[in-house]
């Protein structure tokens, strides 16, 4: 059976349509929809569109994870940064002795 451009344009409408009745539209995404187009055309096939794009979502996923990372390491450097407001001890290790918080030294 031989599939005209038309015929593939027919098909993708569906189930852009399809995906967007479903709440999750795929027709807002450019880079998927020129391999959309690239298949309407008839310059790639269906299995060439499926194989580029779960490379795409892969390359998302790990550019997704890599930008975690950095988050989640920028975020532990900041944790690391923040002095310790806990200990309220002078030099000696006595609790409300530091005249800086209001205590009374050496006594």
């Amino acid at each position: 059976m031989v599939t005209t451009e038309q015929t593939r344009r027919s098909i993708a409408d569906r189930v852009i349509a399809r995906a967007r009745a479903r709440a999750t539209p795929i027709d807002g995404d450019p880079e998927y929809m020129a391999i959309v187009e690239l298949w309407v055309m008839g310059e790639i096939s269906i299995q060439e569109m499926r194989r580029r794009y779960i490379a795409l979502l892969q390359e998302r996923s790990r550019t997704t994870d890599h930008l975690a990372t950095a988050i989640d390491e920028e975020r532990a450097g900041e944790i690391s940064t923040v002095p310790d407001m806990g200990n309220h001890s002078n030099q000696d290790g006595f609790p409300g002795r530091d005249p800086a918080l209001g205590g009374v030294a050496g006594t």
